[in-house]
């Protein structure tokens, strides 16, 4: 006996039509017009295949030469797939994603001013799986793993039926099983700590003179990151390096920045890596958080040391012929004592008149320094680093300073956002210590080529 089962109907125009079902038995329809790839999602299926409600068709191209589109289901991983450009023949690979939810016992993600490498930890129950096609425990067991070293792992957010908030894209740097044990634990940073801080340049170090935007690319394109995954500012500034065969690429990548003013390196939620200055279009704006004390706040600690205090800043070239003074209030009630001065050393050629700017914009901005401020409120998933603190009580509005460490915890116990705000930064002028190692530091540096 042969059970055949077949439903037909037309829903648009296309060429090479290929149909996915996904895990959550929603669907979607693939196709080329005019040699670019469209998909047709629908909503979940449910097993009703004869009246799909079909939503609007999204331009999914990644090139625009497109012909002999194919895709096969391999049961159990995903899709593999290949179409023919104009001048290259791709494939095409799609993992299915495990959904850990369920499993989740706690987690935390950590971001830090101090550097564009993001970590994360998850501790997740890990039972016998009860699929009898599958033998040992869910994610991870002795002979298999779904968090093996180098798997991808996505964070989002979802809020009953609302959309899914991203919170990042990770690579798992270790997990630890034990035999008879149903728990595990998982830790892995970003793709900038997995593939740039990982990876070294070896034989490949050597650049030739020519434009940064070209070389920060091709170091990008060498740690197996990918057109789409990265944004890079342009820049006509040239130069050459020679960087040590063991430096990573991340190292390289910060050499090359100090000969652009104000730029950096960071990774969007989506794990897109952006280079750039700190108004490039790229980049996440910073905005000021402003949260209440007797409601938005579990608990605060508070530091006050005067180690980084001053009474004074001094201005100077090398040799002193150029200097500059300032007095600096100090907070109230801190008794510090009136000559401990901090020396700002600045480059040979600076002017009088930059010279007395800067000492007047240190001056200013020492009267915050020395105080840093720990917070523990509600989930706060839109926080970003950079961001300005303000918080409002009974006795008005006070600005505390900028975020300069954000840690997200969430699992069984609740959802919960520790942050460190750092009283010397202000919103779009950054830390105190940023400002002084702009106008301080020696632009030159021993792996670059000059011609």
């Amino acid at each position: 006996m042969d059970l055949v089962i077949s439903t037909s109907g037309i829903i648009g125009q296309g060429k090479y039509p290929d149909f996915l079902q996904f895990p959550k038995t929603e669907g979607q329809l693939f196709y080329l017009t005019g040699e670019e790839l469209y998909g047709k999602p629908s909503e979940k299926l449910n097993g009703e295949y004869s009246s799909p409600t079909w939503l609007a068709p999204i331009k999914i191209s990644p090139d625009v030469t497109i012909k002999q589109l194919e895709l096969q289901i391999l049961q159990g991983f995903g899709v593999v797939g290949s179409y023919r450009t104009s001048d290259a023949h791709k494939l095409l690979i799609y993992e299915f994603a495990f959904e850990m939810e369920r499993y989740l016992n706690s987690g935390s993600i950590k971001h830090s001013m101090d550097t564009p490498i993001a970590a994360f930890t998850l501790s997740l129950d890990n039972p016998i799986n009860e699929n009898p096609e599958y033998e040992g425990n869910v994610a991870i067991s002795e002979e298999s793993s779904l968090l093996s070293p180098g798997s991808k792992v996505e964070f989002e957010l979802v809020m009953g039926d609302s959309e899914p908030y991203p919170m990042g894209v990770f690579y798992v740097d270790r997990s630890n099983f034990s035999l008879l044990s149903e728990a595990v634990s998982v830790d892995g940073r970003n793709i900038i700590g997995k593939a740039l801080g990982d990876q070294s340049f070896d034989e490949e170090n050597s650049y030739p003179y020519m434009v940064l935007y070209e070389i920060l690319k091709d170091i990008l394109f060498r740690a197996n990151i990918s057109s789409d995954e990265m944004l890079v500012e342009n820049t006509s500034t040239s130069a050459g390096y020679q960087f040590d065969a063991k430096m990573s690429c991340l190292e390289g990548i910060m050499e090359i920045l100090k000969a652009l003013d104000g730029w950096q390196i960071k990774e969007l939620v989506d794990g897109t890596v952006v280079i750039g200055s700190s108004n490039y279009a790229g980049f996440t704006r910073n905005t000021t958080y402003t949260f209440y004390r007797d409601k938005d706040i579990f608990t605060r600690s508070i530091v006050r040391d005067d180690q980084e205090a001053y009474r004074r800043v001094c201005v100077h070239n090398q040799d002193f012929s150029l200097k500059v003074y300032r007095e600096v209030e100090t907070y109230t009630g801190w008794n510090l004592q009136a000559n401990k001065t901090l020396y700002v050393n600045v480059p040979e050629g600076t002017s009088v008149s930059d010279a007395e700017r800067y000492a007047n914009q240190i001056a200013l901005r020492l009267q915050y320094v020395g105080k840093i401020e720990s917070f523990t409120g509600p989930f706060r998933p839109q926080l970003i680093l950079g961001d300005e603190a303000v918080i409002v009580s009974d006795k008005g509005t006070s600005i505390l300073g900028l975020i300069t460490e954000i840690t997200h915890k969430f699992g069984k116990d609740g959802f919960y956002t520790d942050f460190t705000v750092d009283s010397g930064g202000r919103l779009g002028k950054g830390r105190l210590s940023d400002y002084i190692g702009k106008i301080t530091k020696d632009k030159t540096s021993s792996s670059r080529v000059y011609e």
